[in-house]
């Protein structure tokens, strides 16, 4: 039988371990393996016996256990239960600290103690792990020191660590390295407002003390004690989140009406939830009660930028920094209230410095060029860029606006890579933009072979798109390449048979090669496209004189002139043609016209009036 009871238990003890060993490192599962045994759960209840209390606590000596004062601050009695399963009754309440919202309870049974280590040697991300017992089942939380927060003048130091799976049960679970020495406690009051007490505040307590028994204890909510609103309420303030930050420090005025630092993380706090006007009366009262702190100064001008009242808030952001704050951001804010009042050259001046301060920064550098590119000042532009593109190579913003500086500044195969990148890798679905960047940029300084290598990108990228295939021809165009500017505007013309530039541009091509009557014929169809554009007739009138059919030139040049009055290319090339015809009075009739348009033409077509 005996041999039986023995065996329950280390198959109870087998399970165990094995379910936490499923989730935990082999470091933590040792860790737990040593120090489960000497952490327990509470329970608390009022005299009426509705629970008041739940939550983690240890032993630091075999009777002794270390709790969240707050569990036990209303309770009439309470007890305790081991991982093994054994409950013990809660004897006395021997010592509080409620600066910390520590409690040591003195209960009947024994459990075996932890040993304490100080924390003032821990290193920033150094692994802890939080032991809880919680519904019979072990939990083994992984937690990282990240540093000390400092919470008041009165130095009360808590231990800000990272957790993603320390919930409210764990609270008031050992904190412990991988020595199995207890560092700290686990403070849990919300998902964002969980950190640690030092170790050593625990051996502030007196151990010897008789204690009392908690039916005699003065009943008292630490959530509205004055120690309990300054440790909460700060702790989620410094920790970021502001709605329980406001709410234990509204709480706490009511002891310390006139406590700096409240005022500043109130004001912080308020600025964070987007309520300016209570952030705003914040830091104007903790600058009442130290009008030279930076800290209440910067807060100051960050809400009068969201009030939008710049000028007000380059004051406060100036003082701010004269007192040498600590705070990078300040610059951008500077730069920022700067920009909105239109004074660029003083928001580049804070945002480079800004930038300099925070060289690691991609919205820094990326501000910085931005900026310097409103002012005109490409040079400066450029390299903000590129030091905002060695954070963040494939920012498409970056990169465009990068490779059109290089462009307007003449430094074409640099901004070509950036713009094939861009094509090519970073952001390929707009690659027919950046093609068409490259094609235009090259165009402009008449490099048409390089804008004739983009065009054909663009074409292979949208075969079926008339535009693509006009601009390529324009391109063969420019470059003298007539064949394939007349082969290339044909294809275009199968695409989209209506479409009228093309029609007059496939006219100009075969002017220039000579070859009239298809010129004809094409200013024909863009004529008919677009009737009340004189130069559809115009040209059809050029081509047939070049034909020497001045007869069918007539009737198009006429309706040119009836289209343009005032055009003297056409009134001169109308004289011409009357005179081919042998009729010199109407030659002389267009001659009248012709001299208050244009002396020298007219002079020209008079020399040739018989």
């Amino acid at each position: 039988m005996k041999k039986s009871h023995l065996l329950l238990i280390l198959a109870f003890l087998f399970f165990l371990f094995q379910v936490s060993l499923l989730s935990q490192s082999q470091e933590g599962f040792d860790v737990l393996g040593k120090c489960s045994p000497s952490v327990v759960s509470l329970k608390a209840w009022d005299k009426n016996k509705n629970v008041v209390g739940e939550g983690t606590g240890f032993a630091i000596e075999e009777n002794l256990i270390v709790v969240p004062y707050h569990l036990v601050s209303q309770a009439f009695e309470a007890e305790v239960t081991s991982i093994a399963g054994k409950t013990s009754k809660v004897e006395a309440l021997v010592a509080t600290y409620r600066k910390y919202d520590l409690a040591l309870l003195r209960i009947k049974g024994k459990i075996p103690p932890l040993s304490t280590e100080s924390a003032s040697g821990l290193k920033q991300d150094e692994k802890l792990y939080a032991i809880s017992e919680v519904g019979n089942q072990v939990l083994i939380a992984d937690c990282n020191f990240k540093g000390w927060i400092e919470l008041g003048p009165e130095k009360t130091r808590i231990m800000e660590i990272f957790s993603r799976t320390l919930e409210k049960p764990s609270c008031g679970a050992p904190l412990i390295n991988n020595r199995g020495k207890v560092v700290g406690v686990a403070l849990i009051f919300d998902y964002g407002v969980k950190f640690g007490i030092p170790a050593e505040e625990i051996l502030t307590m007196n151990t010897q003390a008789k204690g009392r028994d908690l039916k005699e204890v003065v009943k008292e909510n630490y959530f509205e004690l004055e120690e309990g609103c300054n440790l909460i309420g700060k702790a989620a303030a410094r920790l970021n989140e502001p709605m329980m930050a406001t709410k234990y420090l509204q709480k706490y005025f009511k002891f310390k009406p006139d406590d700096f630092e409240s005022y500043l993380l109130l004001g912080q706090a308020y600025y964070r939830l987007g309520n300016n006007d209570e952030s705003y009366k914040n830091f104007a009262r903790a600058l009442l009660l130290d009008p030279e702190n930076s800290q209440a100064l910067y807060g100051l001008g960050q809400v009068l930028i969201k009030q939008r009242k710049f000028k007000e808030a380059i004051e406060y952001l100036e003082k701010a920094a004269a007192r040498s704050i600590e705070a990078s951001e300040i610059y951008f804010e500077m730069g920022t209230a700067y920009e909105e009042l239109q004074n660029l050259a003083k928001a580049a001046e804070y945002y480079e410095k800004y930038a300099r301060s925070m060289p690691t920064s991609f919205a820094a550098w990326l501000k910085l060029a931005q900026t310097y590119q409103r002012l005109n000042q490409p040079e400066k532009a450029i390299a903000a860029y590129r030091e905002a593109l060695k954070l963040s190579p494939n920012d498409i913003n970056s990169n465009y606006n990068l490779a059109k500086l290089l462009a307007e500044s003449g430094q074409l195969e640099e901004a070509e890579i950036i713009f094939v990148r861009l094509a090519t890798g970073i952001n390929p679905k707009e690659a027919i933009f950046y093609y068409t960047q490259i094609l235009q940029m090259y165009e402009r300084v008449k490099n048409y072979k390089k804008a004739v290598e983009a065009a054909k990108k663009i074409v292979d990228l949208s075969p079926g798109n008339e535009v693509a295939v006009y601009n390529l021809a324009i391109m063969y165009f420019q470059m003298g390449q007539l064949e394939e500017a007349a082969s290339t505007l044909n294809k275009c013309l199968e695409i989209k048979n209506d479409y009228n530039a093309a029609w007059f541009n496939l006219g100009l091509v075969y002017d220039r090669m000579k070859k009239h009557a298809e010129a004809v014929e094409a200013f024909k169809k863009y004529a008919a496209l677009a009737p009340d554009d004189p130069n559809g007739w115009l040209n059809i009138g050029l081509e047939y004189m070049l034909l020497k059919d001045f007869e069918k030139a007539l009737p198009n040049l006429e309706k040119a002139v009836s289209l343009d009055p005032k055009n003297p290319v056409s009134l001169y090339n109308l004289g011409i043609t009357f005179i081919n015809l042998k009729d010199n009075y109407s030659a002389r009739e267009v001659l009248k016209n012709l001299r208050r348009l244009d002396p020298n033409l007219a002079a020209r077509l008079e020399k040739l009036i018989k």
